[in-house]
């Protein structure tokens, strides 16, 4: 049944993930080739010493893209589900609903893992043919929160989507949207380092919220 399910998902999914992979490569892509292109202009010293001492990393275009991409993939695959009903079918399925629904959020939330890290792979292992370690480090400790963030939005967006009744459902955007916000308070480089538990904290906490939401549909809340 469980993997029933992933199937399910990969083939309502499938066009969303082969889009989420063409524009996260090119906007890689485009983000090494501008790093390349600075490199030849401005040399490799001098660009060195610009990063250094100004704090730039030359990743900021990525900063809102991994919560883009949460977010749509949250309305890929809830909105069918809530606004045709055909989440009822899942919560008759002859498993618990705990274990169907965190099935469809585990199939998700491990997509965005292994996309956000191949972009965060693709990053280091370009970026270390040109820059120094150290700065090879310090543009994945900027890029994680940003990482996280998108995770975060694809819960949240999730705990919003499967709530049954307007009222909270207004209510949950207005609590989600701060612990979302959290993870893009600041592109400094590498100033998160000491709230990465709070931010670990955070995604647990609001990848458990969806079952609160899909336990009042399964009582009947409209």
């Amino acid at each position: 049944m469980i993997k029933s399910i992933f199937y399910k998902e990969w083939l309502k999914l499938r066009l969303f993930w082969c889009l989420a992979v063409v524009v996260h490569i090119g906007l890689i892509a485009y983000l090494l080739l501008s790093l390349r292109s600075t490199l030849l202009a401005s040399g490799v010293v001098e660009t060195w010493a610009t990063m250094i001492g100004r704090d730039v990393l030359m990743v900021n275009q990525l900063m809102y893209l991994p919560l883009v991409t949460g977010v749509v993939l949250a309305l890929c695959q809830w909105l069918p589900e809530m606004q045709i009903k055909r989440i009822r079918l899942t919560l008759h399925l002859p498993i618990d609903y705990t274990a169907s629904i965190g099935t469809m959020l585990l199939c998700s939330i491990c997509g965005l893992c292994l996309l956000f890290a191949v972009d965060a792979a693709v990053l280091a292992i370009v970026e270390q043919m040109w820059l120094p370690r150290e700065l090879v480090w310090r543009t994945f400790l900027t890029c994680l929160p940003w990482f996280i963030g998108g995770v975060v939005g694809f819960t949240c967006t999730s705990w919003c989507l499967l709530e049954p009744q307007w009222k909270i459902r207004c209510v949950d955007i207005l609590i989600g949207a701060p612990m979302v916000a959290l993870c893009f308070l600041t592109a400094q480089p590498a100033c998160y380092i000491a709230m990465f538990p709070w931010l670990l904290l955070v995604l647990v906490a609001t990848a458990c919220l969806p079952f609160y939401s899909v336990y009042r549909f399964k009582l009947g809340k409209q």
